[in-house]
């Protein structure tokens, strides 16, 4: 992976001590702990979220009279357009978002495994840990459960809390923020759609972006490794990038 530095972008195999200091330097005020849920605290690569997809596509198919897919291809846009497709379909079409997340999270949750090592590893960094997703409490409880990380966050702030305003929208930082009274120069996120870390680096947080597989990214201008570092070159707003959290999270520790 590669990581930001202050004259430009290193490759962690050529200067990797010097990169753990660096990071260890950068995040060594963070008290305050941020974590998207999906494809950042499990690998996308375990398709809970395909899982997803599949059932957004077919309560499309059920709610508007769509084939499979004319309903995928909505589903896509309105992703892209609105930040979630639920905002899309509340905005376009009138669903229920509380109807729409119960059909959607009706999926089995065994293919995501346990990772301890990573729930110790957060459960040791010094200060308050914190859950920020657009997803519902029912499904990061189960999502957590799987995890064995039920009892290592001490807040969460799901969509709901935003009248179903999803990230990046900044009204739902300043609702977070405000939440947990947070210190902005003292929060880092961890998040693993980059144009989701905008508004918070604004806002004076440390921005980590969580990459995953390319065949599982779900950023739509990421079509090739290269895009990666092109990304964090042009957009500004990332502070470090890493493809593995736990091991992130070790060195800065």
């Amino acid at each position: 992976f590669f990581f930001q530095a202050e004259d430009g972008i290193r490759d962690a195999q050529e200067s990797r001590g010097l990169g753990d200091v660096y990071k260890r330097q950068l995040m060594n005020n963070v008290t305050n702990w941020v974590f998207d849920l999906d494809n950042t605290l499990y690998k996308a690569e375990c398709g809970l979220f395909d899982k997803v997809h599949v059932l957004m596509g077919r309560y499309i198919e059920e709610k508007l009279g769509l084939a499979s897919g004319e309903a995928q291809a909505l589903r896509s846009k309105y992703y892209h357009q609105y930040g979630t497709t639920l905002r899309g379909l509340m905005m376009e079409h009138q669903i229920d978002p509380d109807d729409y997340l119960d059909y959607v999270h009706q999926i089995n949750y065994d293919v995501v495994s346990p990772d301890e090592k990573l729930g110790d590893t957060i459960k040791n960094l010094s200060g308050k840990k914190y859950i920020f997703t657009n997803a519902n409490y029912g499904h990061v409880e189960k999502v957590l459960d799987k995890l064995k990380m039920n009892n290592i966050f001490d807040g969460c702030f799901d969509i709901s809390e935003s009248d179903y305003l999803p990230k990046p929208h900044k009204d739902v930082y300043d609702a977070f923020q405000k939440k947990f009274n947070l210190d902005n120069s003292s929060t880092a996120m961890f998040e693993d759609l980059h144009i989701n870390l905008k508004e918070p680096h604004a806002m004076g947080w440390k921005t980590v972006w969580v990459t995953n597989n390319l065949e599982y990214n779900l950023n739509k201008d990421v079509n090739q490794q290269e895009d990666i570092q092109k990304i964090i070159e042009e957009k500004g707003y990332i502070t470090e990038v890493t493809d593995n959290l736990e091991n992130f999270l070790i060195n800065i520790n």
